[in-house]
């Protein structure tokens, strides 16, 4: 659907610069999806192969690569991603959570994996699996608009012994910030790092290409 760069907006690396590569296609229809736009493979903006791919982003100064969509893991991306890696490059993955992940997982490779809350109106679509495959360089993010999903999120803590660094991050317009701050802090919550989407911040919330 595009490339471009920017600073990361969210996760573990907010702040820092780094290439984008969003692709076109999903395989789930969250209720909160800031990307729509990108669900549909068919209206992908161009069509590359993977030797193109790679060139644009290398003509980015960035050392960082964010993967993301639309659903990244339903694309041959693991030749890429190895490619990046061999190259120095930190390649970010953000994946919903709903698609296999690697099980040889490529070097300087970390994923930001999604639990889909109940008001995604997905989180029957999870493969629960993939949380055996995050390590602690991964990050694993929940996305809140209600009390219920601030509910929900902790029972899945409690649930899953859980080895990436947890996030969660509210919808925009749906859920104040200071609610999940009020939640963590009430709950003990100690892991769970609090976030907003810093580009909606600082740029339009619709703008793309930020």
């Amino acid at each position: 659907m595009e490339i471009f760069d920017s600073i990361d907006g969210e996760g573990k690396r907010t702040g820092y610069m780094a290439t984008f590569v969003r692709f076109a296609g999903c395989n789930l229809r969250c209720s909160y999806c800031d990307t729509a736009y990108a669900w549909d493979a068919s209206q992908a903006k161009e069509w590359l192969s993977e030797d193109n791919l790679f060139q644009q982003i290398t003509a980015y100064p960035w050392k960082r690569v964010t993967l993301t969509g639309g659903e990244p893991m339903l694309q041959p991306i693991e030749t890429l991603c190895r490619r990046l890696g061999d190259a120095g490059y930190e390649v970010n993955i953000e994946t919903n959570g709903a698609a296999a992940l690697f099980l040889e997982r490529p070097d300087r490779l970390f994923y930001t994996m999604d639990i889909k809350s109940p008001s995604s109106g997905e989180k029957d679509r999870m493969r629960w699996e993939n949380l055996s495959l995050l390590t602690a360089d991964d990050v694993l993010k929940f996305v809140v608009g209600s009390v219920e999903d601030l509910r929900y999120m902790e029972t899945i803590l409690s649930t899953y012994s859980i080895k990436a660094q947890i996030y969660v991050s509210p919808v925009f317009g749906k859920i104040e910030p200071v609610a999940l701050v009020d939640f963590v802090k009430h709950h003990q919550l100690s892991r769970v790092c609090v976030q907003v989407q810093l580009h909606k911040v600082i740029w339009d919330p619709e703008a793309r290409g930020v």
